[in-house]
């Protein structure tokens, strides 16, 4: 149990279930808000788009208990996190259920430094940063199979982007998960980056312009309940792009 008295800062139920219900419905609504969290989040979109029941129950144990257990992924909120009048929450502007979760799973994740609590922004910016290895160790815990994992944090993965971008767009339209590694600079001025700096998921859609040699393809992504379309020219994805887990479908 944890070592506070955990009902002091409960979350009332309506408040819990109207989020994580409407999360059941559509995981794109897991939204990190102004934080580094987006790894985080793109393990919870993808555990409550297989597995919504089991999401579902543990939020309300986590809630009530101020710990809980899915499969081999055991989680505990610590009062820094969970007193939300005194930490980053407001300042992240963060749902308070993708509040609980996130923030938890990425204070496990760290063996020395703690997240959470009155942080500056140049804390949060680095100790809410998430590695694919990171990832890796959540989505095994959790018990979700990869097909493939090219996944890397620094230098691009530099295969000809529709090639890359077709091979997502498979995977996805057979019900797979790909989770992907990006630099938000794709999507901007497009320029070649050494290390890549957001984890969003693939979500189809993908089409290809050759006169204007412009792809398109849409993402789960924070404040996008619907996804965000991403529009680029191949150069710029080939130069942003740090490969992808791809999540078995169940």
């Amino acid at each position: 149990m944890p070592a506070f008295d955990f009902s002091e800062f409960l979350i009332p139920d309506s408040v819990l279930l109207k989020q994580v219900e409407a999360r059941m419905k559509n995981p794109a609504r897991i939204d990190q808000g102004y934080t580094n969290l987006c790894g985080m989040a793109c393990c919870a979109m993808t555990w409550a788009k297989y597995d919504p029941e089991g999401y579902k129950a543990f939020m309300i144990e986590l809630n009530h208990n101020g710990e809980a257990q899915y499969k081999d992924y055991r989680l505990k909120v610590s009062r820094r996190i969970a007193n939300m009048e005194k930490n980053y929450f407001r300042k992240g502007k963060i749902p308070v259920s993708d509040w609980i979760l996130l923030a938890s799973m990425r204070n496990k994740a760290h063996l020395i430094f703690p997240y959470g609590g009155r942080m500056m922004e140049p804390y949060e910016r680095w100790m809410g940063s998430n590695t694919p290895a990171a990832m890796r160790r959540i989505l095994k815990h959790m018990e979700f199979e990869k097909i493939s994992d090219n996944m890397s944090g620094f230098w691009p993965i530099r295969k000809p982007a529709l090639q890359s971008l077709e091979e997502l767009d498979s995977a996805f339209n057979q019900g797979h998960t790909p989770i992907i590694l990006i630099n938000t600079r794709m999507f901007s001025k497009g320029k070649f980056s050494l290390m890549s700096n957001h984890f969003v998921i693939y979500n189809g859609k993908l089409t290809y312009n050759a006169e204007t040699n412009e792809v398109s393809f849409n993402v789960w992504t924070y404040g996008y309940s619907n996804g965000k379309t991403i529009h680029c020219t191949p150069e710029a994805f080939r130069n942003n792009y740090f490969g992808q887990i791809l999540i078995r479908k169940k």
